[in-house]
């Protein structure tokens, strides 16, 4: 149960986060219809956040990652409270500066959660095995992005954006309660202040070629998802799925092949290497992909969404699964930072891109080709070990 309730704190505020990814994308292409406007505010959310990435791993490892989930969730449900009334209160001036703040802030501050969260499986007690566990975890965050999407599109359609970002705060509410039912392992928080200041978590990532090669399939990833999300919202808007509801279905789809795929994967990942797995996934991932851009029918581009979807934990899975027998527990929170801003970086890299060229599927196209170019060759180069992260 102690498990359940952990990954159930995460998985309500995700909910959260999908209304309030629909409400904003819903309220910013409508109003501006370009995909210049979409890259640009999630490039400033996700720029501060890196930032504050930086140094919230030595956070992480220094004190109990409970308490910073805790905190970090109530802030974050005041900033989206904050939205939600701006929002109601002046539904046409939705551009002003207190909204963007607002959007900017719950960016950077929820830029914690992951690498707080993501550490803490490991001290979490009563927990499964790591592939298991990841998996569970991944599958939260597929079921909650089916639920928290088509929430917010009916929300946006029939009540306004402001409802999506006033359920957004209280997810994050919600989430800080169930974060504080949770029991940790405390030794680990107790000695970790004596051993973490010991070695430079960039440079023991740069020297750990395990390591290395998962945050650089991690990047490409999300190099090439981040271009591609950023004009899903275009794809609707152009009178394919039919307005906010529709978008929402969308997200859902990619989100469902995501919990779909976090039950496969560990089956699969104990019969074949993990590395062949991961390098394999990218073929089709791409695929989904270009249903999805270039598909006609409903079928067509709900079933390319959700194969998109469905490839994406295969990485993200066994990525997690070879850190986290890789790296040594006091350097867990700072490398597990590392790889969140690696892959905050790739997403930034994507929407300046995208705002400077101001199309997505051309730059899509060159990014997902190189994606499958590095693919194929850390598949045919990769080194074997004995046995555990010997996948990669």
């Amino acid at each position: 149960m102690n498990f359940l309730t952990f990954i159930g704190s995460e998985f309500v505020s995700s909910i959260g986060n999908g209304v309030y990814r629909v409400a904003l994308n819903w309220v910013l292409v409508t109003r501006y219809g370009t995909v210049r406007v979409l890259a640009m505010v999630q490039f400033l959310s996700l720029l501060f956040g890196a930032i504050v990435q930086m140094r919230s791993g030595a956070l992480i490892d220094r004190y109990n990652g409970k308490r910073v989930l805790v905190v970090t969730n109530l802030i974050l449900g005041v900033v989206a409270g904050l939205l939600a009334l701006d929002a109601e209160m002046r539904p046409s001036e939705f551009s002003t500066k207190v909204a963007l703040i607002c959007v900017v802030l719950i960016g950077a501050v929820g830029a914690t959660v992951e690498p707080a969260f993501f550490s803490m499986v490991m001290r979490v007690q009563e927990k499964p095995d790591t592939d298991t566990a990841n998996s569970w975890i991944l599958g939260s965050y597929g079921l909650s992005g089916i639920l928290g999407p088509i929430i917010g599109g009916v929300f946006t359609v029939t009540q306004g954006a402001w409802l999506g970002f006033a359920v957004d705060a209280m997810s994050f509410i919600v989430a800080a309660g169930l974060m504080t039912l949770v029991s940790v392992n405390q030794q680990d928080y107790d000695k970790n202040p004596v051993q973490a200041e010991g070695q430079n978590p960039w440079c023991w990532t740069w020297e750990t070629s395990t390591i290395r090669r998962i945050f650089t399939v991690e990047a490409f990833a999300n190099l090439v998802v981040t271009t591609f999300l950023i004009g899903l919202p275009i794809i609707v808007k152009n009178d394919r799925a039919g307005g906010a509801i529709g978008l929402g279905i969308f997200y859902a789809a990619f989100y469902g092949g995501v919990f779909a795929s976090s039950a496969v994967v560990p089956r699969v990942a104990k019969k074949i290497p993990r590395g062949v797995v991961a390098y394999v996934i990218p073929y089709a991932v791409v695929l989904g992909m270009l249903a999805t851009l270039y598909g006609y029918t409903r079928i067509v581009l709900l079933g390319g969404i959700f194969l998109a979807g469905f490839g994406l934990p295969g990485i993200d899975i066994l990525t997690r699964g070879a850190v986290l027998e890789t790296v040594p527990d006091d350097l867990l929170g700072r490398i597990t930072a590392v790889g969140s801003v690696v892959t905050k970086m790739s997403q930034l890299l994507s929407m300046v891109v995208v705002m400077t060229v101001n199309a997505f599927q051309s730059v899509w196209i060159i990014f997902a080709t190189t994606w499958i170019i590095v693919s194929t060759s850390l598949l045919l180069t990769r080194k074997t070990l004995p046995s555990g992260s010997a996948a990669f």
